[in-house]
């Protein structure tokens, strides 16, 4: 009987640890039109038109002949001229609450999107706390501190983020950090709002930085596009300590294609130092 036993369990661990070749095969893959351009208010428009490609390729198959057409809400349409590497530029400055239409043709392909560059953000109130919180190894921080006017009688959507300097304002130390937001649930005429900052590096005495806001007024598709990076990066990199990440798609507004369409405003507050 032992014997039978032993014989069994040396089967078991045989063909358990068998391995299998699993051969995939993927469809042939269709090269699909994308178009890409972020909108800014004041700069001239650029896009940027290519095609799709297989997974193993590294090097975009950008087009230098496509067919463009773009109007704002003027119905004035917009002329392009073809830079390099599948960039296209007008000569048209962008302007606040400009509503673009924009439609791309490439041989028998035709993608189309829609872009609203919404007003500059209000600013209403900008400071920074010296001492506001601790840090885990008991340091004290600041806290930046701001409050921009709310436009109850629309959907508004933001990204804000610093710029913090060396004590003399000379240069940037760094950009941090991002907050993205929108005017949801809020009925005051304000929406005011709070960034802890932590600095990396400790001296004797502290030094004292100067910061500037910089505050986005981003359309829709521009706010879904770069709150969905975080998911995509997720998904492309996963933590497997979370067993819920999932791949995820890069938010698009291209309709028949692939890309981004979007633009926003923004406003750039003094450079200021501390508070205590």
């Amino acid at each position: 009987m032992k014997r039978v036993l032993i014989i069994f369990i040396s089967l078991l661990l045989l063909s358990s640890s068998c391995r299998k070749i699993v051969q995939d095969e993927f469809k042939c893959f269709e090269n699909t039109l994308t178009a890409n351009s972020i909108l800014i208010e004041g700069e001239y428009v650029q896009l940027h038109i290519s095609l799709t490609d297989e997974l193993n390729e590294y090097q975009l198959k950008n087009i230098s002949n496509a067919n463009i057409e773009m109007y704002n809400q003027d119905s004035l349409f917009l002329s392009f001229t073809y830079v390099e590497n599948g960039i296209y530029v007008s000569d048209y400055i962008i302007r606040e609450n400009d509503s673009f239409t924009l439609k791309v043709n490439k041989d028998n392909d035709s993608v189309s999107s829609e872009c609203l560059i919404p007003a500059k953000p209000e600013l209403l109130d900008f400071y920074v706390n010296e001492n506001a919180w601790v840090d885990n190894e008991g340091i004290l921080q600041p806290q930046l501190n701001f409050t921009i006017l709310n436009n109850k009688s629309k959907e508004c959507y933001f990204e804000a983020y610093i710029l913090i300097y060396n004590t003399t304002a000379d240069y940037v130390i760094e950009e941090y950090p991002v907050l993205y937001f929108d005017n949801s649930g809020f009925n005051a005429e304000s929406i005011s709002k709070c960034l802890k900052i932590q600095h990396h590096s400790y001296s004797y005495p502290p030094e004292k930085h100067q910061y500037q806001l910089i505050i986005k007024a981003v359309d829709f598709n521009y706010y879904k596009y770069v709150t969905s990076i975080t998911d995509y990066n997720l998904g492309r990199y996963p933590d497997f300590s979370n067993a819920t990440i999932v791949p995820t798609n890069l938010f698009s507004n291209i309709k028949n294609g692939y890309g981004i369409f979007c633009g926003y405003s923004q406003t750039i507050s003094d450079i200021i130092g501390i508070i205590d």
